[in-house]
């Protein structure tokens, strides 16, 4: 029954609102940014790495993984399925499921360890590590068709794994884990100029990846022992360096996005990721891998997702055709690429009528900011500086904190930071902790330079010197040493501690070498000490002499002896003016200030005592100490 145009606008309408009404997450090809291989399902996932949905159910060993970003196609190995070793899957929006088809008929007992995709010529390589060789096949052909080698290595050993396709300078690459002879090699995908780039200080590499947007490559060298590495080098095998090095992992395959690298891990049956080096940002040459900081790297090493079960192949989507269109070594390729898409399409459209123009008109106004639709994998392939599904985001929205974003001619956006502020994306303030001892900091709005208000003492370009603590120093050494010279700085310090002491400060000063005003201030501190101490010493005299003046003197006691005319008889010993006198004679005692004794007369001794002691001392030595002890009893016995 033929419609009327009515009826078929009607149409059209319905079916486009059926094919664009699915949400984003669920059933839009681009609503995934990751897929995994786990042992019975491939996961698809978001950038936070939630589950958005899952696939390929029905098959039971699955490992590697490869992906078409050009069509929106998956391609996945069961190393056990009977009939087919590799299998296509692409989602259909428009019914919400996911389709799967063989690409690759089993021709024995394969064992496919990595896949890789040409968009340009739609061509699939894997690595067969059981046999030795690299296949590829077109999947323009049939599936029955028999693949072709591309590189045999069986004949010398070799271990080929993984592998990776430089779609834009055409070549393949691959990791080869032989044991004792480890490598990694390339060959163009014509098969020709084969070489080794990598054959020193490597033990099992496995996983492989070409990034292109830094035109570097990246592999996994499994080391022996608990230890593994992921390392980069140029494409062609120079500038190599150490990106991770970790322990007891079994990382099998590779990722790489703008931002990050990602890896499979049997053990832990996980996913993990490590931030992507900047172009000079690396860790260290290869030269050294054993010296790199171990615990730093592995603080930096993060654990995205994990599993039940062993998780194997990983892909993540790069944006390749909307970061590189303006590449040299990309565009063509990429335009090329597009150029058959849209013949692809063109192909499939061959009447015009109202419902395909209206149908036309409503895929482009799906994709936004002139993004270009894809009608076989309904999808947008978004001009430079947008994203998103229907490229709605700008790559600029939000990214620039302070400052001003513009889109590279890679296709990346850049800030340009106010003066205060710097970093990749003007998030950081110049002044935290710059300056230091809470001083006040200041940024230059035409220059960007800092500058720091310090407080008290503090002195420096950061404040960061304590003027009381390094100036002591010297103010002690000028004690020793009065020729030094000593900072501007420490001039009011010094002169600090020179009002308390110190004749080598007063020395210095006089110089000026801490300014002129030193000079008089040291000469008038000398000045008022040198009165101090001199008031005190006139004080200290005076007060001596009242003492002397008012304090009594202590008695004094002055013996007088009158000697006897004639020496005694029975002496002979006696000689006149040297003998005491006897009892019988007369005697004179005198004694000074006797009122101060309270004694007001003259006192005598006892004549028969002193006979009987000076008869007894006569015969010994003399003794003044007993003369006055004999004095004083006598006294003592006359006035009682």
């Amino acid at each position: 029954m033929k419609l009327s145009p009515l009826q078929r606008l009607a149409l059209a309408i319905l079916f486009i609102a059926a094919h664009f009404s699915t949400p984003l997450a669920g059933a839009s090809p681009i609503g995934w940014d990751f897929a995994v291989t786990l042992r019975n399902k491939i996961l698809f996932l978001d950038n936070a790495w939630n589950t958005i949905t899952t696939a390929a159910h029905e098959y039971e060993e699955l490992t590697a993984l490869a992906f078409d970003e050009a069509e929106e196609m998956i391609y996945f190995n069961d190393q056990l399925h009977q009939n087919g070793s590799i299998f296509s899957l692409h989602r259909d929006a428009s019914v919400a499921t996911h389709i799967v088809e063989q690409a690759v008929q089993r021709t024995g007992n394969e064992s496919v360890a990595g896949l890789a995709y040409d968009p340009l010529n739609r061509n699939l390589f894997w690595a067969d590590r059981r046999k030795g060789k690299i296949f590829f096949a077109s999947i323009d052909t049939l599936f029955t068709a028999t693949p072709k080698v591309l590189v045999d290595s069986s004949g010398d050993g070799g271990r080929p794994d993984g592998v990776a396709v430089d779609i834009c300078r055409r070549q393949l690459y691959w990791s080869n884990c032989q044991i004792g002879h480890a490598s990694v090699e390339r060959i163009s995908l014509d098969g020709k100029q084969r070489e080794v780039i990598i054959k020193e200080d490597i033990d099992m590499p496995r996983g492989i990846v070409v990034d292109q947007l830094s035109d570097r490559l990246y592999w996994i060298d499994d080391k022996v022992g608990i230890f593994f590495t992921i390392e980069s080098a140029r494409l062609d095998g120079s500038d190599r360096k150490l990106i991770v090095q970790g322990k007891h992992q079994d990382p099998i395959q590779l990722a790489i996005t703008e931002d990050a690298i990602y890896w499979t891990d049997k053990i832990s049956k996980a996913v993990w990721s490590y931030p992507k080096p900047k172009p000079s940002n690396t860790l260290t040459s290869s030269n050294s891998t054993q010296s790199t900081a171990e615990t730093q790297v592995e603080a930096n090493m993060v654990k995205q997702a994990s599993w039940k079960d062993e998780v194997y192949g990983i892909v993540a989507r790069t944006g390749f055709y909307q970061r590189l269109q303006k590449d040299e070594h990309c565009a063509s390729v990429v335009r090329k690429v597009k150029q058959r898409l849209d013949n692809m399409t063109n192909d499939k459209t061959h009447v015009r009528n109202l419902v395909d123009e209206r149908l036309t008109q409503l895929q482009r106004e799906h994709c936004l900011n002139g993004a270009q639709f894809i009608s076989k994998g309904n999808f947008c392939i978004c001009p430079v500086g947008f994203k998103g599904a229907r490229c709605e985001i700008s790559e600029c929205h939000n990214y620039c904190v302070h400052g001003t974003c513009e889109i590279s001619g890679m296709g990346f956006p850049k800030c340009y930071c106010q003066p205060e502020f710097y970093g990749e994306r003007c998030e950081y303030y110049k002044c935290n902790g710059h300056c230091l001892n809470g001083a006040k900091c200041a940024v230059d709005r035409e220059s960007g330079e800092l500058s720091c208000e310090c407080r008290g003492n503090f002195f420096g370009s950061r404040c960061e010197h304590n003027g009381t603590e390094d100036c002591a120093s010297y103010c002690q050494l000028i004690r020793h040493e009065p020729d030094i010279i000593i900072p501007d700085s420490c001039h009011v310090i010094c002169e600090e501690q020179l009002r308390g002491n110190g004749t080598a400060l007063v020395a210095y000063f006089q110089r000026g070498a801490c300014g002129s005003r030193s000079v008089w201030t040291g000469s008038v501190i000398i000045v008022v000490v040198a009165g101090v101490v001199l008031s005190l010493l006139l004080v200290a005299l005076i007060v001596h002499g009242i003492r002397r003046i008012y304090k009594p003197k202590r008695p004094h006691i002055k013996k007088t002896f009158v000697v006897r005319k004639q020496a005694r008889h029975n002496s002979a010993s006696d000689t006149p003016l040297t003998n005491r006198p006897l009892a019988t004679e007369q005697c004179e005692i005198t004694i000074e200030n006797c009122c101060n004794m309270n004694i007001c007369e003259t006192p005598c001794f006892d004549p028969k005592m002193v006979e009987q002691t000076f008869s007894s001392r006569d015969r010994k030595a003399p003794c003044v100490k007993e003369d006055k002890k004999m004095l004083i009893h006598n006294m003592e016995d006359d006035l009682s």
